[in-house]
């Protein structure tokens, strides 16, 4: 099997095990392509091939995707501090930090759970090292695959981090136009399953895409002007087509009041829900600054419809390479993402009286009111509109639609109806699919129903009125659910 076709498969190649050589990949060339600003620009991320013996790219597709797929990834983000004397050492420090303490893998040999590394300010002069590291080469793929996909003329930048347990399909970079500090974003989609039913014969409930980017914004007050519009375009790269989910983790560099609003100008949600005290702090205790003490390195979220990120954790703290010597002057995060049906586990809070849609064992709760939506076989729908009230309106699908194509995004849409959404007056026959709470009036449906099927769209809400779509086909796709 060649190497771009190993990325894909969620285990270790056959020669994975094969002893690493202790040599430094050569550095590359930089070679620079003008872009128009702010331009998403492709990339392709590297894997180690022990049989080869050198890094090669990957393969941005994803038809060689193949269940069973993880449903929970851990997130970890930690700025490295390039200022800082002993670059190569505290970088070390911090990967075996990260290896040991985080991931709790105590030798190179061993796997870590499907996770993502974000790290920020890697100098250009350790890079190498990464690529060197035996746990790297053996557990991970890495983005960019060189240092001259950062910014033109950057001496250090962000490098990402994905273990090969995780199919990545998509990797580009957005430079920041406004930047005076050659910063930028790192985006990598991956590909996760919804966890199925137990009664449930598949293996998963469907596959869908998550956006994970990896920033280190403007820094300083003087960079305040430019934070905006950096992540504004984080956000709406986050929410791309057939993307079914964002997050965004690194150093956001919160340090002035116009800080405060940027979040929720762009859209995006704090996945720390603490007041802004000193435990959610991640700068200003390991070395002397000039600033007070602040929390500037986040995980942001796009609207959390299918998944729940936990609360970060703080990471590095008091880490050093020798007396005096931290490895960094930030602390790191670490956070886990967990993908949920969507008509979800119900955690019932006896103090609230509310409905949560989450991971009952995760640390966040999120109330969320609740729409239930299902789909039937056009089959066992009755063939007279006897159910359909004129207050409730399906308005996509319509009829004879070549949008639902089968293993690719649609947009459900409805109006009308009172209170919740409830399940619609059952047809004959077995719902073939549920897509469950809902709390607006439209989903993002990744179809993971066999073309040819035809199908149809029933709802009803709290006072009893229903509605169901036309019939429409699902078209051919991938057929990645097979």
């Amino acid at each position: 099997m060649s190497d771009i076709d190993e990325s894909f498969i969620p285990s270790p190649p056959s020669d994975f095990y094969e002893t690493e050589p202790d040599e430094a990949p050569p550095l590359q060339v930089r070679v620079r392509v003008r872009h128009e600003a702010d331009a998403q620009i492709p990339l392709r991320a590297v894997r180690y091939s022990s049989r080869k013996k050198r890094w090669a790219q990957t393969s941005n597709c994803a038809r060689g995707v193949r269940e069973p797929l993880p449903s929970t990834i851990r997130l970890v983000t930690w700025n490295l501090d390039f200022t800082a004397p002993d670059r190569m050492k505290r970088l070390l420090a911090a990967l075996s930090y990260i290896q040991q303490h985080v991931l709790d893998c105590r030798t190179t040999h061993e796997r870590p759970e499907p996770c993502c590394i974000l790290l920020q300010e890697v100098h250009e002069s350790v890079f190498a090292q990464i690529l060197n590291a035996e746990w790297v080469r053996r557990c991970f793929i890495v983005v960019p695959a060189s240092v001259d996909k950062w910014p033109d003329q950057a001496k250090y930048g962000n490098v990402t981090l994905v273990s090969r347990t995780i199919p990545v399909v998509n990797v580009f970079t957005i430079a920041f136009s406004n930047s005076k500090m050659k910063r930028n974003a790192i985006f990598v989609d991956i590909k996760l399953s919804i966890p199925a039913h137990e009664d449930e014969p598949r293996l998963s409930g469907g596959i869908i895409t998550l956006r994970v980017a990896n920033t280190h914004l403007e820094s300083m007050l003087e960079g305040a002007a430019a934070r905006p519009r950096q992540l504004k375009l984080i956000a709406a790269a986050l929410r791309g087509r057939g993307i079914s989910g964002g997050i965004v983790a690194g150093d956001m560099n919160a340090i002035s009041p116009t800080d405060e609003t940027i979040v929720d100008e762009a859209e995006l949600y704090d996945a720390w829900e603490g007041e802004e005290e000193e435990e959610g702090f991640t700068w200003g205790y390991q070395t002397r600054e000039q600033l007070p003490p602040g929390r500037l390195d986040k995980v942001l979220t796009t609207s959390q419809e299918g998944f729940v990120v936990d609360q970060p954790e703080r990471i590095g703290i008091g880490e050093v390479i020798g007396r005096g010597k931290w490895v960094s002057d930030h602390y790191g995060l670490v956070t886990s993402n967990h993908l949920v049906r969507l008509d979800g586990v119900q955690c019932h809070d006896q103090n609230t009286d509310a409905l949560y849609l989450r991971n009952c064992g995760s640390s966040i709760n999120r109330a969320r009111p609740y729409y239930l939506m299902y789909f039937y076989a056009i089959n066992d729908i009755p063939n007279n509109d006897s159910t359909s009230v004129q207050f409730v309106e399906v308005l996509f699908p319509p009829r004879n639609s070549s949008n639902v194509v089968e293993c690719q995004p649609t947009l459900l849409q409805w109006s009308g109806g009172t209170g919740d959404i409830l399940p619609g007056a059952t047809p004959n026959g077995a719902a073939v699919e549920n897509l469950g709470q809902q709390n607006s009036t439209s989903v993002t449906w990744v179809c993971n129903i066999q073309s040819g099927t035809s199908l149809g769209l029933t709802l009803r809400d709290s006072t009893g009125l229903t509605a169901q779509s036309a019939p429409f086909t699902v078209n051919p796709g991938c057929a990645c659910f097979s």
